[in-house]
């Protein structure tokens, strides 16, 4: 079996969809031989930002001089991006081997219940775990997949728990208000952990569940603060303050937003410190200056500007349009989208909306997404709106209508950033 049927028979698990519980993914792992026992895990969850803060902290990390494994989700162009080794992807031949090692597991599984074949993000989860036994990881970051306290990935026992800023995701799923869905996210801190999180709404369910179970807790806002000192198009100065001290850092990623999820990752950072791990304040400067973290409003052309966003929700859309505005003040963008269809298109239209000159609605390659006629009629209250099936034809049409002196804006979901990426020539 070559790679690319390796991937088709990887995505085809996908029409199991989503399992919320942990039996299946538990028995997985076990008839692997529990890969996941041992590994010491900085484990983060919440709403948005959490790529960004397991970007942060796995490169001071790095910086530190440890081995460190990174799992995030989903990936913008490649599958091997979900699986990193000290910031390499996992490569090919690695997933193959996998997940041809897997299928005795599976067989074993759906032998007597076909309906109880792992899912796409379970298997995907255990063939990150098996790389990161195999590779000898020092530590390894985990980003959950959906909420936390029934995701798969939360089979481990996080060293740190973090939990970003809370908002409506996945209510169908998690809940209808944000104080059920912060129960869950609270699901992945363990009698085991120190937890970060940001004050916030959500903040009294998180300190319960700290109390309930004597987990130390520290809140950006509260016990740790972070300001950003300068900015402009290169990336921005941040103080972050604590009991540890202060530590200044330049990031080279944009966005006003960007200051909070710093804040987290560098008190994650402090927490990881305090078990007793050396990370000297060196590591955490050279370290969050060397982070990568594409399609994080990222300028990928100059003429015209061109910036590409994973804004795939409304508050996410909100603080893109608070950034945009802040960074690009007085200038009016073309815009392409394409949005998931389960993400709130008028909340993200009102977002986004008022910054565009022109809206040119795609679809994203996947079943998920709304209709570009859908997208194009939700933002039609606020620019001209064009409709264009593909993301990448959408782009075209944007470059062409744009000047030199332009700003085109790129954003609406992962896949859509993903699409743009690679349609650009860009590799994550």
């Amino acid at each position: 079996m070559d790679y690319q049927t390796t991937l088709e028979h990887l995505y085809r698990l996908e029409r199991f969809g989503i399992k919320l519980g942990l039996d299946n993914i538990r028995r997985l792992l076990s008839l692997l031989g529990d890969p996941q026992r041992g590994l010491k895990v900085l484990h983060v969850t919440g709403t948005n930002g959490k790529g960004s803060v397991c970007a942060y902290a796995a490169s001071v990390l790095r910086a530190a001089g440890y081995r460190v494994g990174l799992y995030t989700s989903p990936h913008l162009v490649r599958f091997n991006e979900r699986i990193r080794v000290d910031g390499e992807p996992i490569a090919d031949d690695d997933v193959l081997r996998l997940w041809s090692g897997m299928q005795p597991a599976i067989q074993r599984m759906t032998s007597t219940r076909a309906i109880d074949h792992p899912t796409f993000f379970e298997v995907t989860t255990a063939m990150a775990f098996e790389y990161f036994r195999e590779r000898k990881v020092d530590l390894a970051v985990i980003e959950v997949g959906m909420g936390g306290r029934m995701d798969a990935t939360n089979v481990v026992d996080g060293l740190v728990s973090v939990i970003t800023r809370v908002d409506l995701e996945h209510t169908e799923h998690l809940g209808k208000t944000v104080e059920r869905i912060a129960r869950e996210k609270a699901g992945i801190i363990k009698p085991t952990s120190r937890v970060v999180t940001v004050d916030q709404e959500a903040l009294p369910v998180i300190e319960a569940r700290c109390r309930e179970l004597h987990a130390p807790l520290s809140v950006l806002g509260r016990d740790v603060h972070a300001e950003r000192m300068a900015g402009d198009l290169r990336g921005q100065i941040v103080r972050v303050r604590g009991a540890f001290g202060s530590v200044e850092v330049q990031t080279p990623l944009l966005g006003s937003f960007q200051v909070e999820n710093l804040g987290i990752a560098v008190a994650a950072v402090e927490e990881i410190r305090s078990t007793g791990l050396t990370i000297p304040d060196q590591a955490i400067r050279s370290g969050i200056a060397s982070v990568r973290w594409p399609a994080r409003m990222e300028i990928i052309r100059t003429s015209p500007l061109v910036v590409v966003d994973g804004a795939h929700n409304r508050p996410a859309a909100e603080a893109l349009g608070a950034s945009m505005a802040e960074t690009f003040p007085g200038r009016k963008a073309l815009l392409v989208t394409g949005i998931l269809n389960d993400k709130d298109l008028p909340g993200m239209a009102a977002a986004l909306g008022p910054m565009a000159r022109r809206v040119f609605a795609c679809r994203p390659k996947t079943h998920r997404a709304y209709d570009a006629e859908d997208v194009a009629a939700a933002f039609r209250p606020y620019a001209e709106s064009s409709v264009v099936a593909a993301v990448r034809d959408a782009i075209d049409m944007a470059l062409g209508a744009a000047g030199p002196d332009d700003l085109i804006l790129i954003t609406g979901s992962i896949y859509t950033a993903g699409e743009a990426l690679d349609h650009l020539g860009v590799r994550p």
